[in-house]
């Protein structure tokens, strides 16, 4: 089975097969990802991805006539695309572009990413999406228009419609998943026809300076994470306002700069708990907490156990993907 979407990835590996369906393991530069890829109908295909890396360098497919549709169910995924459209996809949205206007280069600024890929070659499955609605004149190549009418890629921001639409897609049985991905693509479709781009509110854009600033930031707090910095401190030593870099950050890392540092430091302490036999107190000490039991409280709030509890059960393992 040709993929359009693996043909996205050079460096892969089938993991397994069905009749449905193929699995494979990718390799990035500094991490991996799996993806399970199905062809849906003709010329339309769904791959469930799950990437554990900072930086994708995908294949560019400029003369391919196909529509990608992306959903974001965990992490964030920045895309600079080569209009100079430069998107942040968090968790929830849906972004979509052309394989013409495809990013080269696509950061995944938490590190992480999982989410739904949809890609719809225009030329192949026109006359299959005819075919679904025989009453429903949805023309692919015009909705493509329709979408991409001031821009080349157009971002949906998180709706219930649309966590109506994908939230099922990550949970059915293997067993009906073929079926039930059939079912999806023509709510999916039906969605987008009766969706009307103009009254969608755009999603800020960020300048590409301020972005750099931004990364440079938080490579120095998560460079230093026993250090507790100030916004005031940071907007100073970076030449940017302190109500620009709080907006930012949060526009880059898809949450607040306290929120991010509290859970990095967590996620420190438990590498630190797994795979290091230094006290809780010295842990706490080395990613800022004065007070290990304010650590104890932080890390139970995110990790649901206590530190103590979580070395017992996860002691001297490393990262599972």
């Amino acid at each position: 089975m040709f993929s359009a979407i693996l043909s996205h990835f050079s460096d892969r590996i089938i993991a397994g097969q069905g009749k449905d369906h193929i699995s494979y393991n990718l390799k990035t530069l500094d991490g991996k990802g799996t993806a399970s890829v199905y062809s849906v109908f003709p010329g339309i295909e769904i791959g469930n991805l799950v990437f554990q890396t900072s930086h994708l360098n995908p294949i560019k497919h400029a003369q391919m006539n196909i529509v990608e549709i992306n959903h974001c169910k965990e992490g964030r995924a920045e895309c600079k695309m080569s209009d100079g459209c430069f998107q942040y996809i968090g968790e929830g949205d849906l972004f979509m572009n052309t394989l013409n206007n495809y990013s080269d280069s696509i950061e995944l600024p938490l590190g992480y990413y999982h989410g739904i890929m949809v890609l719809i070659d225009i030329d192949i499955a026109a006359p299959v999406i005819l075919e679904l609605f025989p009453n429903i004149p949805i023309n692919m190549q015009e909705l493509s228009e329709r979408f991409f009418d001031h821009d080349k890629c157009f971002l949906i921001q998180e709706k219930p419609e649309i966590q109506h639409i994908f939230s099922g897609m990550y949970t059915i049985p293997a067993s009906a998943r073929l079926l039930y991905y059939r079912l999806k693509i023509q709510e999916l479709l039906l969605y987008l026809y009766f969706f009307l781009p103009s009254k969608e509110k755009p999603k800020k854009t960020y300048p590409q300076q301020q972005v750099e600033i931004i990364k440079q930031i938080q490579k120095k707090i998560t460079g230093e994470p026993e250090h507790r910095f100030t916004i005031e401190d940071l907007a100073r030593e970076y030449c940017i306002s302190p109500t620009a870099l709080k907006s930012n950050f949060k526009g880059v890392y898809g949450v607040p700069i306290a929120t991010y540092m509290k859970k990095y430091r967590i996620q420190q302490a438990a590498i630190l708990l797994r795979q290091t036999q230094l006290s809780v107190a010295e842990i706490a000490a080395k990613i800022g907490y004065e007070s290990q039991s304010k650590f104890g409280a932080a890390f139970k709030e995110i990790m649901k156990i206590t530190p103590l509890e979580y070395r017992r059960k996860f002691a001297y393992t490393t990262n599972n993907f």
